[in-house]
């Protein structure tokens, strides 16, 4: 504790937090497999994009893809391109491991101009440990880098001094996914100038060159792919994806208002150990300046979302680093016990476990190690709730390292939860074969295939076999005498069904 003290005292703060943040995104980084659904539509778009040159139009397999607009492909496309690995899903995540050190580093910014340095370690490393930005930045998608920016945005509302950088965080946030991101800064801010009755927030921000700047980024790629979809983009990304949202509860992901804060105890966990316990204090200091800022930025986020019908765990995790900057002002001014929800990633890891044994898939050992080692892990952070902020904030990060190295690795290898890289292991042993699957749709297998696959119906089968040439094909069941040389069983995450399909071969 007496070296961790020395670092934050040089002023090492951020560097710790951001090898917090490695240290709980590396864990089945690179191992873990294409994830459907949404992962897989953004990567092999983005692979798409590197193919084909075309930075308008998006497109995944031969079918446009509207729902978001382009700063994520963009982001994704480059770095598969630096990487030189574009098969690899790994390049795609990298924008997402990026954006979650973004994130981390702006709000240990935020939080150093309102707390001790010990305090804004514990803030960046509640944001690095937390469960949701653990699963977001193993993922290919657009909600770790929606986080970055509104994390940017903000900090220059917590320090107005680079208006510049507001309002390019703002354009980068309208290319990565709409008006979301500015619609969580705008609230804050209107938040902050209604509690402080003062609008000086407000003409410290405000630059027509800074909203021209915004304008400059986002604009012509909108104008673009009006011209080129012929105003497809808005009827399927502003009209069906966004509105139809708001209007009623898409895809069975309805919940009722309150749910995302019934989940944050776990989303948020570690931190949300810290917050829990901070409550009572925060209650006495809420008129403190980083208290009211946390609260401006948190609170409108999570009614609006909590107000939608549709609802996904992650909607609310541009709200996150208010949430952090809760727990650490929280833990300088402990007072008193608190419910703490320590074992609520034990009761969903255990509960995952059961989940996939129940469908007869077992989980490798070290799983079981590591549920262990996230009980240890909570225990200490309890345990750290009264030695003060460092040693919280030492017992936070290895939580949040704990839960990581437990769960992403033992998923990448578990070989049932990957039909995708069977289909495509069996179909490289047959290269010159076309291969046909019935039974099985998901986004991964495309990517685990590049695309050389065709997705069939039962009824389409027939006439596979009959074509010329070499044929693979993948099916539940097939009614031919050809020999079946693999079976593949295991379980659909898109849809949570269970897979049982067998191979035929017809040379």
């Amino acid at each position: 504790m007496l070296w961790l003290k020395a670092q934050v005292e040089a002023g090492r703060g951020l560097f710790l937090a951001l090898a917090v943040m490695l240290a709980c995104a590396l864990p089945g980084f690179f191992s873990m497999p294409p994830l459907d659904r949404d992962e897989v539509l953004f990567s092999q778009a983005s692979r798409q994009m590197v193919a084909s040159g075309d930075v308008v139009d998006i497109r995944f397999a031969d079918m446009p893809r509207y729902k978001k607009p382009v700063g994520i492909y963009w982001l994704q496309a480059l770095a598969a391109k630096a990487t030189g690995a574009p098969d690899a899903i790994w390049s795609y995540r990298l924008v997402s491991l990026l954006a979650g050190m973004v994130a981390v580093a702006a709000t240990h910014r935020i939080a150093r101009g309102f707390l001790s340095a010990e305090g804004a370690l514990l803030a960046a490393v509640a944001l690095a440990g937390s469960v949701m930005l653990g699963i977001e930045t193993h993922l290919a998608k657009t909600d770790a880098t929606l986080l970055a920016t509104v994390a940017v945005a903000m900090a220059v509302v917590a320090d107005p001094r680079r208006p510049w950088v507001f309002w390019a965080a703002l354009g980068v946030s309208l290319l990565v996914k709409g008006p979301l991101g500015p619609m969580v800064v705008v609230l804050a801010v209107a938040a902050l100038c209604l509690v402080r009755r003062d609008a000086g927030l407000l003409r410290a921000l405000w630059r027509p060159w800074g909203f021209a700047l915004m304008l400059a980024i986002a604009l012509p790629w909108y104008l673009a792919i009006t011209w080129v979809s012929k105003g497809a983009f808005w009827s399927a990304s502003l009209g069906a994806d966004m509105l139809g949202k708001v209007a009623m509860a898409q895809e069975s992901h309805g919940a009722p208002p309150g749910s995302y804060l019934a989940a944050l105890w776990l989303t948020f966990w570690p931190g949300s150990m810290a917050l829990a316990a901070a409550l009572p204090a925060l209650w006495r200091a809420r008129r403190a300046p980083v208290v009211v800022f946390a609260l401006a930025w948190a609170v409108p986020t999570f009614l609006v979302f909590e107000a939608t019908p549709t609802k996904l765990i992650h909607y609310t995790l541009p709200a996150w680093p208010a949430l952090a900057l809760l727990a650490a002002a929280g833990a300088e001014r402990l007072r008193g016990p608190a419910l703490i929800p320590a074992g609520l990633p034990v009761v969903g890891l255990v509960a995952l476990a059961w989940e996939l044994d129940r469908r007869g898939i077992a989980l490798p050992a070290p799983y079981w190690v590591g549920v262990v080692l996230v009980a240890l892990a909570a225990a200490l952070v309890v345990a750290a709730l009264r030695q003060g902020t460092l040693a919280l904030a030492a017992a936070t990060a290895l939580a949040g390292f704990a839960f990581n190295a437990t769960l992403f690795p033992s998923l990448a290898a578990t070989e049932a939860l990957w039909p995708a890289r069977q289909i495509a292991a069996i179909a490289a042993q047959h290269p010159g074969c076309r291969m046909t699957v019935a039974g099985f749709d998901e986004p991964s297998l495309v990517f685990a295939m590049n695309a050389r696959v065709t997705l069939a119906g039962a009824e389409d089968l027939p006439a596979v076999l009959k074509a010329s040439g070499c044929q693979l094909v993948a099916a539940p069941d097939l009614a031919t005498a050809l020999p079946e040389i693999a079976r593949i069983r295991g379980l659909d995450l898109g849809s949570g069904d269970v897979v049982d399909l067998g191979v035929w071969l017809k040379p």
